[in-house]
């Protein structure tokens, strides 16, 4: 019995570590306000709760994330779409959070919180990828729009669609999608690229994704790279050596893998203990993003020299 349960134990403990390995942790802020200044319109103060205001920051944290996966700018109407398609989905990509704290604004109604969020990078990968974001980089993707039974207001929400996943109708792009709607219910086929990938759904947004979403899933295309960066990174400040190796795992998250952290030298001092580290990664600015979160109210600091081309 007591090997059974230091087995089941163990499992469990290796399943922690397997979910954390696959989590990316940041910090999000979010604002909201339990009351607000006489005569002030409403629409400006909209997140009135702090569990609200909780799900906000995880709105922002997954937001951002995907920003980063994503690796290439894209335009603000996009960014736009993006977050509200991600917004009312956040809390599924959210392993685990750890708020850190609150303060009230200086305007005396407003509360800032900050928590610590792990996301689920490979989950949201996916899903950016289904998006058509590792595609409609360089170009937009074309398709020739065969439309039966479409009414006028349907025409901004698929303008709408067309910003989010990178596409532009075009009546001579061998790619054809016929949709229409029979009985409330929507109805879509994407033909010209192997077996016609269809969908049936009451809801447009649903349709399109399911078409759109298999269509660029099933795409041999790479996540977009950027150029490799590298340096030195010295970080002080820890009162223990424990604090080095639990921020080494942490590193090698941020920058992909094991290898591109390495580890050169820990120096225990009398008052702190000193750890540097040779790093290089796809985009540095954003590594150095995470890591002056990292060290917001921990008592570390850091410096990072760029290693000279």
């Amino acid at each position: 019995m007591m090997k059974q349960k230091l087995l089941l134990i163990g499992i469990a403990f290796a399943a922690v570590l397997m979910v954390g390995s696959l989590a990316q942790a940041r910090v999000a802020q979010s604002v909201w306000y339990e009351s607000i200044p006489d005569g002030a319109d409403e629409e400006g103060f909209s997140v009135r709760s702090k569990s609200a205001a909780l799900q906000a920051a995880f709105a922002n944290a997954v937001y951002d994330e995907a920003l980063e996966i994503i690796d290439y700018d894209i335009s603000d109407v996009r960014k736009e779409e993006l977050h509200n398609f991600l917004t009312p989905r956040a809390k599924a990509y959210v392993t685990s959070y750890r708020e850190l704290g609150s303060k009230q604004l200086p305007d005396g109604y407003g509360h800032e919180m900050s928590v610590e969020v792990s996301v689920n990078r490979p989950s949201l990968t996916s899903v950016i990828k289904r998006l058509g974001f590792f595609n409609t980089g360089a170009e937009l993707v074309t398709y020739n729009p065969q439309y039966s039974g479409v009414q006028s207001e349907t025409w901004d929400k698929l303008g709408r669609l067309h910003q989010l996943y990178g596409l532009r109708p075009d009546y001579n792009a061998p790619l054809v999608l016929v949709m229409n709607t029979v009985d409330g219910t929507w109805e879509l086929s994407l033909q010209g690229a192997g077996t016609p990938i269809s969908a049936q759904s009451k809801d447009l947004d649903e349709a399109w994704y399911q078409v759109w979403g298999e269509y660029f899933a099933q795409s041999k295309t790479p996540q977009p790279a950027g150029n490799t960066q590298h340096g030195v990174l010295q970080v002080r400040g820890w009162l223990f050596p424990d604090g080095v190796e639990a921020f080494d795992r942490v590193l090698r998250e941020w920058v992909g893998s094991a290898s591109d952290a390495r580890l050169d030298g820990v120096v225990i001092q009398s008052d702190s203990v000193v750890a540097r580290w040779v790093i290089k990664s796809k985009n540095i600015d954003r590594v150095l993003t995470k890591l002056s979160e990292y060290v917001n109210g921990r008592g570390l600091t850091y410096e990072f020299q760029p290693a000279s081309e």
